[in-house]
């Protein structure tokens, strides 16, 4: 058996090895960096759905409070593809850190 062959195989594999740790470890360290910054996003969407929630049925008030929460919308509907819009952003985004894992 030719033990030098067998450690160089070994000693190739430790080093791989060695660097897939790192780069795992680089991108839990990414992922914890990226949900940090969309965990401000995520409460203010949840707000602004929630202030338009609470008017929902009444036009003129959804109208009201999107404009007041900076939603340029100029029907109920425009409100909520606003919100379904600004929600599948941050399903991308959310998607994108479980694809760094």
């Amino acid at each position: 058996m030719n033990t030098d062959k067998i450690n160089g195989l070994i000693e190739d594999l430790k080093q791989l090895k060695d660097e897939l740790t790192v780069k795992a470890n680089l991108g839990v360290a990414e992922a914890q960096d990226e949900l940090k910054k969309l965990e401000p996003v995520f409460d203010e969407l949840k707000d602004k759905a929630g202030k338009i929630a609470d008017v929902a049925g009444d036009s003129a008030s959804e109208l009201k409070a999107a404009a007041e929460l900076g939603i340029d919308a100029k029907s109920g509907d425009e409100v909520e593809t606003a919100l379904e819009l600004a929600a599948e952003e941050l399903k991308n985004a959310y998607s994108k850190i479980k694809n760094i894992l």
